[in-house]
């Protein structure tokens, strides 16, 4: 079946304030920032003396400028209590948080002390002028049972390109992936996104995460220099179930296999491949077909073969296909949400490549990657008005990197919606005050409004 029509265009609320630039320093700098208009940058910074922050003028509107810093935040592990609340609370203030990213479940449900918890941070933060926000998983749930699921049908959940369905195959044995085309799954998304913003009414509005399709290319290279008597000889194309010892099962497919002999064992390595690359569901298929016009060969007999044919023959239109059908999503969600509080805020957590974490490979960065392989043509959410500031998740870059990527993403948004460049600090990827500061600066100049950090747990202690 087709996408649904999408939602009719929204406005995006936004204060005057909130698409200005260069309004974010280092925290606790002993040195003041000062005021200095630099070219490109018409807004005045904040300037810190002695730890204290100086509120500015807006030059251009004459408005005070606000908080500009965003934070990710999970109540698993912090937030726990009145203590870590203003705890919390202090530190958003003193690094200039505006908006608290609060991790909830799209299901409802939660520990009987959710509620409590974010109404005390929604009082202790307010006061401040910080907003909380509904984070939400928007189309990956990570449960241990099927019986937790919200949407329980197979129909509902996306098939990857070798026609695998990921309801009877979850990812690492755990992960969901819905299908956004699905009428359902758009229907209970935005009813849940809604829901969240009455059963939290401190909420100022939903952060949509994991608003894209799963996309990951995974490689296994085994050395079968020694594999006598195993499985036989594995041959190109055929399925090798992996399962570990607490029931996890993942399929792969021999991409290459060089052993000619088994007893005793001749050949070098196997190669193992999966590609998990969604959605080539019946539905999706017949979709594409009617919206393009397109015929699938009558050679290509089953899933792995169509999904083959069109990565090779219509790849711009499958990429514009998918990313129509996330778009549609977004708008349904903003429709829901203004239904339930025209005032709330929508917003989104977007990547910046296609696979993230690359240059830690050593990978090259593969421009607009992230609408071809997840299917988030975010800066059409914001064109459209759906989205009211975004948050790229532009983590494991070096300073460099990172500015490039800003300044693009800086483009992209047009002025419209704020941009929240992201920065992750993890015990495998640290980040000193030092190196801090130099993400900071190179944000500033390429133009964010500001960094979000991900996440409390990991830069509570840094800053």
């Amino acid at each position: 079946m087709e996408p649904l029509s999408s939602p009719p265009r929204v406005p995006a609320a936004r204060t005057a304030n909130e698409t200005g630039k260069g309004r974010f320093s280092p925290p606790n700098s002993s040195v003041p920032c000062g005021t200095a208009k630099k070219k490109g940058f018409p807004f005045a910074r904040p300037v810190r003396y002695n730890g204290r922050r100086l509120e500015l003028t807006d030059r251009r509107s004459n408005a005070m400028t606000t908080r500009q810093n965003a934070v990710w935040l999970y109540l698993g592990s912090e937030a726990r209590n009145a203590e870590e609340i203003a705890a919390f609370a202090e530190w958003c203030e003193r690094n200039e948080v505006g908006k608290v990213l609060v991790h909830l479940s799209l299901s409802g449900r939660h520990p009987e002390s959710a509620e409590q918890r974010v109404a005390a941070l929604a009082e202790a933060c307010g006061s401040r002028g910080i907003e909380i926000h509904g984070m939400v998983s928007t189309l990956h749930q990570r449960v241990a049972d099927r019986d937790e699921l919200t949407l329980r049908d197979k129909s509902y959940y996306c098939v990857d390109a070798h026609g695998l369905s990921n309801y009877e195959e979850p990812i690492t044995g755990h992960g969901y992936v819905l299908d956004p085309r699905h009428p359902d799954v758009v229907r209970t998304v935005s009813a849940q996104c809604a829901e969240l913003l009455r059963q939290f009414p401190g909420l100022s509005g939903i952060h949509l995460d994991f608003i894209r399709y799963y996309h990951y290319d995974s490689k296994l290279v085994i050395d079968t220099k020694s594999a006598g008597h195993w499985i036989g000889l594995p041959k190109a194309g055929q399925p090798i179930r992996l399962e570990t010892a607490d029931g996890v099962k993942t399929t792969f497919f021999v991409e290459q296999a060089s052993n000619v002999y088994n007893d005793p064992p001749i050949g070098d390595k196997l190669v193992l491949s999966r590609t998990y690359r969604y959605c080539f569901c019946d539905d999706c298929l017949d979709g594409f077909e009617r919206r393009y016009g397109v015929t699938l060969p009558d050679a290509a007999a089953d899933t792995a073969a169509k999904a083959s044919w069109i990565l090779a023959n219509r790849p711009a239109e499958w990429a514009e296909y998918r990313a129509s059908i996330v778009t549609n999503l977004v708008g349904a969600i903003r429709e829901a949400i203004r239904g339930v509080r025209p005032d709330a805020s929508l917003s989104a957590a977007v990547w910046y490549n296609a696979p993230y974490g690359n240059e830690l490979r050593g990978e090259p960065m593969l421009p607009d990657s992230e609408y071809e392989c997840f299917g988030q043509k975010w800066w059409e959410w914001v064109e459209r008005g759906y989205v009211d500031f975004v948050c790229p998740m532009d983590y494991w870059m070096e300073p460099g990197s990172f500015a490039g990527v800003v300044e693009g993403q800086i483009r992209k948004a047009g002025g419209r919606v704020p941009v929240y460049a992201g920065l992750l600090r993890t015990p495998e990827y640290d980040v000193s005050r030092e190196r801090y500061g130099e993400y900071a600066r190179r944000a500033e100049e390429a133009g964010a409004n500001g960094l979000c950090f991900f996440h409390y747990g990991s830069w509570k202690q840094l800053l």
